[in-house]
């Protein structure tokens, strides 16, 4: 089955990233396309944490290399941007255990974690292979997440460096006027596990993964922005709690709409395990 989408649905979108982090937190990166087809523009978020230094790109003028939409409910499906800067995320089997995924991306990158919009300075290139360690999750209408292993390379100014990481990958598809209302969003893993969070006006959604199986994330209490530890209680359904707490290890941000999203790089200390990731917030100011 395909995804079909009539042109006059301007806000119509599409996004998809993959993202990795190191048990130490010492090695990270994330890539994210967003494709708004009726629009004919993309955009690309691209960051590396590696060796003490962030590097980190936010291109507003990738094109699009396919005009059309794409087949989002196909088991296999590619999504390209192209121009100064590129990156092409291709998923195969998207809605089974073994769902793969493959990464290439390039571009000039700036060596900060706050980037101002445009390219940099710094010939990056980051290849990768994603393999799931469960079937995708469908935390909400639109939106898929799942944990994995990561293999891959990159090459930051003609130096390469391999890394074997945990890592996700996520898809949402949908009407998109604006980013999103404000929110908080939590995403974690450790050695078998991890956890997906995330508290917005609404409500929460996201899922925790433990011992092979998932649960549904139903509520979330986390400690407003701004401490450097932030205490957090996520109720699963079946009723049970994963308490823990948030320890932030570096902070990053990303200009979105004329607005900054900010973020950090965490190590969590939990009922369940230590885990290592995200936790970004959105309008903090706004949020619940």
């Amino acid at each position: 089955m395909g995804s079909t989408v009539n042109a006059a649905e301007l806000n119509y979108a599409e996004s998809v990233a993959m993202s990795g982090h190191a048990a130490d937190g010492a090695t990270t990166f994330d890539v994210r396309i967003a494709r708004f087809p009726a629009q004919a523009r993309g955009t690309l978020w691209f960051y590396v944490y590696i060796n003490g230094q962030h590097y980190s790109l936010v291109d507003e003028l990738v094109q699009l290399a396919d005009p059309n939409p794409i087949a989002v409910l196909e088991p296999d499906a590619t999504f390209t941007v192209t121009g100064s800067s590129s990156a092409r995320l291709s998923g195969q089997a998207r809605y089974q255990p073994n769902m793969r995924g493959e990464l290439d991306a390039s571009g000039r990158l700036h060596a900060v974690a706050h980037p101002t919009v445009g390219v940099g300075t710094i010939p990056v290139e980051l290849n990768a292979t994603f393999s799931a360690q469960h079937a995708p999750i469908s935390v909400r209408a639109g939106r898929i997440e799942v944990m994995g292993e990561i293999r891959g390379q990159v090459t930051i100014d003609g130096v390469s460096h391999d890394f074997v990481l945990p890592g996700k990958w996520h898809e949402q598809t949908g009407p998109r006027a604006n980013f999103a209302p404000a929110f908080t969003y939590l995403f974690v893993q450790g050695e078998g596990l991890g956890l997906m969070a995330t508290s917005h006006t609404a409500g929460a959604w996201g899922y925790v993964f433990q011992k092979s199986a998932t649960l549904a994330v139903t509520t979330m209490q986390i400690d407003p922005y701004g401490g450097q530890e932030r205490r957090f209680t996520a109720t699963l359904e079946n009723g049970e709690q994963v308490r823990g707490r948030a320890q932030v290890l570096r902070e990053v941000s990303v200009p979105i709409e004329g607005k900054r999203r900010p973020g950090a790089t965490v190590i969590v200390d939990s009922d369940i395990g230590r885990m290592v990731g995200v936790l970004n917030d959105w309008q903090p100011n706004e949020a619940p």
